[in-house]
């Protein structure tokens, strides 16, 4: 059964019989059992690598033992003993057929996993910077960043900023202080010009460098203000932030959180994966629906 799918009716007779008066008493030391105690349970059958292989297998299609251990390369004990502890931990239930087939308590169990999974892939990086006071409602969410690719040189910060004004098609918006090269605002007229519409949060009190403005013509200064008037560039600001990014409609050029002293860096992470574009775009509007 494909993940997504509706449950089928023999997996509801699965979890009837898991109910039935048989089981009840085991069912019911389970809900009495404390809520940490549950929780370590859980965490302790998801920190095994051979398990999560098979319960990742098993969201795919229903399984039987043999063709576990053949698709993974498992020997037939260690398919055995796993499955067992999954059925325990009610991860995973057997059908009628003999097959195996992850239970909705796996599953959610398996998306919640991609949150640690992307902390964990970047664990040098969350070392030094932090998300704490982003909003748990994102945080609860970090794992759809799986996708993301880390950003390790400065080129590359600068070629996927400059790619997302040039390919944007119908909006950029931006979090944090516009990068400052010259370059910047020539890419923002010319996307601009277009027909782009975009927004930014910026910095309370933000400024250009003067030695920006002085080589950036006053056309182009002229032009980017004429945006602002007529509605093409909306501006909002804030004091201070916890997290920075610049995006499109297709691809986050830069993601960046921040130091637990505040500060700014530009090396973080950068996806054309929709879930991160999302992701982001809704931590946007959140910000930008605050902002008075």
């Amino acid at each position: 059964m494909i993940h997504g799918e509706k449950i089928s009716n023999t997996r509801r007779e699965n979890y009837e019989k898991s109910y039935s008066s048989d089981n009840f008493y085991t069912v019911k030391q389970m809900m009495a059992r404390p809520a940490m105690e549950k929780l370590c349970d859980l965490l302790f059958e998801l920190s095994n690598e051979d398990r999560l292989r098979i319960l990742d297998e098993l969201r795919k299609e229903n399984l039987k033992l043999s063709h576990i251990s053949q698709r993974l390369n498992f020997t037939a004990q260690e398919t055995s003993r796993n499955i067992a502890r999954l059925v325990d931990a009610r991860l995973v239930t057997r059908t009628i057929d003999g097959s195996y087939e992850i239970t909705p308590y796996g599953i959610q169990s398996m998306r919640l996993i991609t949150a640690y999974q992307f902390l964990s892939n970047n664990a040098d990086y969350f070392y030094e910077h932090t998300l704490e006071a982003l909003p748990d409602k994102f945080v609860s969410r970090i794992g759809e960043l799986k996708e993301c690719k880390p950003i390790t040189q400065l080129l590359d910060v600068f070629g996927n900023i400059e790619r997302v004004f040039k390919e944007a098609e119908e909006y950029y918006i931006y979090i944090g202080e516009p990068l400052g090269l010259s370059s910047t605002p020539l890419l923002v007229e010319e996307a601009l010009d277009r027909g782009i519409k975009a927004r930014g949060i910026e910095p309370l009190g933000y400024e250009w460098p003067d030695e920006i403005r002085e080589s950036v013509p006053m056309e182009t200064w002229l032009s980017i203000g004429k945006h602002k008037t007529e509605g093409s560039l909306l501006q909002k600001y804030q004091s201070k932030f916890n997290l920075t990014f610049l995006m499109n409609e297709k691809e986050v050029a830069t993601l960046n959180f921040l130091k637990p002293s505040g500060e700014f860096e530009y090396f973080g992470f950068t996806s054309t994966d929709p879930k991160a574009v999302e992701w982001c775009k809704d931590v946007f509007e959140y910000y930008w629906s605050r902002i008075e």
